[in-house]
């Protein structure tokens, strides 16, 4: 059997006495390895929760992070000052320093706040890894669909020049996939690739699985029309679509009016069993 628990989400259900915050974490459990994916903004939040749902840290045996921002890396301090160190997956432009910039020009830094970045438990990489078994990363995600928008014009990192900023294309941006009986569990930390480029590759990936759920954020609070329809259409044949996070309540609530029997609000205490 298959865990997967959305600890950290930016909602709770009515009535719990879990927190919200900002940002997503997600733990899965497998008869092989506990994984823990992203660790939310402040690593509180992320604790708290746990000891609500009676989870102990202590069986994280890995960690992956989806990417270089404050909401999805935040918690890996107080995570680690916790229980120790663990591996810790993610892409080699992890530590590439970012801004958000906001209405009247001022940059607010978003980076990832890791103040680890030279130690040894480090497992950079852009390419699919499986990081236990039956739990792989995507690596980075080509940007091929053009309905995608490859990157937010207000989220910024300095050139090669180490001077001038530019839009920033988040690379890093990768997702996990976790292998069930049912069929393959897509995990989405932000999914700034974009969900079609997403799936895309992981249908390349895993040419002989079908996707059977697809969960965390997608990054489509501010999508047209046009990428819409085409995301709604690459995900049509997927049984269980878990929205939350950076995916916007405007499309969390179109989801969940045209797919009442598929999607749901993956928020904070969503837990699953496959």
């Amino acid at each position: 059997m298959i865990t997967i628990t959305c600890l950290v989400e930016n909602s709770v259900k009515l009535s719990s006495r879990l927190w919200g915050e900002h940002g997503m974490s997600v733990l899965i459990e497998t008869p092989h390895a506990t994984v823990l994916f992203d660790t939310g903004q402040s690593g509180t939040v992320l604790l708290h929760n746990l000891q609500e749902m009676q989870i102990d840290p202590q069986k994280i045996d890995q960690i992956v992070l989806s990417h270089g921002h404050y909401d999805h890396t935040g918690g890996l301090r107080i995570l680690f000052d916790k229980i120790g160190t663990r591996p810790v997956h993610a892409h080699l432009d992890m530590f590439r320093e970012r801004f958000s910039e906001t209405p009247d020009g001022k940059l607010k830094p978003v980076s990832a706040p890791v103040e680890y970045h030279k130690e040894p438990f480090w497992q950079l990489s852009d390419k699919p890894i499986e990081v236990a078994p039956g739990i792989f990363t995507t690596g980075e995600v080509p940007k091929e669909n053009p309905l995608e928008d490859h990157g937010d014009e207000r989220l910024k990192i300095y050139a090669e020049d180490g001077k001038s900023l530019i839009k920033d294309p988040i690379k890093d941006d990768m997702s996990l996939v976790v292998k069930s009986d049912l069929g393959l569990i897509v995990l989405l930390g932000c999914c700034h690739a974009g969900v079609i480029n997403t799936l895309n590759l992981i249908k390349r990936q895993f040419p002989d699985d079908k996707i059977h759920a697809v969960m965390g954020g997608t990054h489509l609070a501010k999508a047209t029309e046009e990428r819409l329809l085409a995301t709604e259409e690459i995900l049509q044949d997927v049984p269980n679509i878990g929205l939350s996070h950076c995916t916007g309540p405007k499309v969390i609530a179109r989801f969940l009016s045209r797919y009442p029997q598929r999607a749901f609000v993956f928020q904070a205490g969503t837990q699953l069993r496959f």
